[in-house]
């Protein structure tokens, strides 16, 4: 009988003590990170700005951005201490597509376009964009910009997102 009572007693020390499904952590999963900004109205009179702030793993290593659309298309400027990037120039296309060369966790951007061309036209449309964002694939966040005419201000669309 005393050795039923200590294994019993056993037994219920190690239940007790077991971890739950419930309780684990699911770990952070990084995933490759892709940015569309479709570009909409007199883009071609407007000078533009998308800016990569922040694009790092989970845990806070430097992940580098590269513009695939249009192809050969290069960042104007790279701080590469401060893992920013910024391309700044006029449009030659509709379609801007940035993506991580490697998986990511934390993304930010700046989206800014001023009007430097026609300014005296004032039947031209002004630019507008929509910004999807995408992780493996799978679209996460979708944001709207319009810019105003020169001589109005802009606020930029400035957003900060965690990937996974």
């Amino acid at each position: 009988m005393k050795n039923v009572l200590s294994l019993s007693l056993i037994a219920l020390l190690f239940v007790s003590c077991s971890k739950k499904s419930d309780d684990e952590i699911t770990p952070v999963a990084d995933k490759k990170v892709k940015v569309e900004v479709d570009l909409s109205g007199n883009y071609q009179n407007y000078q533009l700005l998308f800016a990569v702030t922040t694009l790092t793993t989970s845990t806070g290593g430097f992940v580098v951005p590269e513009i695939t659309t249009p192809a050969n298309t290069a960042w104007t400027q790279i701080i590469a201490q401060g893992n920013a990037y910024n391309y700044i120039g006029e449009p030659t296309s509709s379609k801007l597509v940035i993506e991580s060369k490697t998986v990511a966790g934390n993304l930010a951007f700046t989206l800014s376009a001023t009007q430097v061309h026609n300014t005296d036209d004032n039947a031209q449309i002004p630019v507008t964009a929509v910004v999807k964002v995408y992780a493996d694939g799978k679209l996460l966040e979708t944001f709207n910009y319009t810019a105003k005419p020169v001589g109005q201000v802009t606020d930029p669309l400035v957003k900060s997102i965690k990937i996974n």
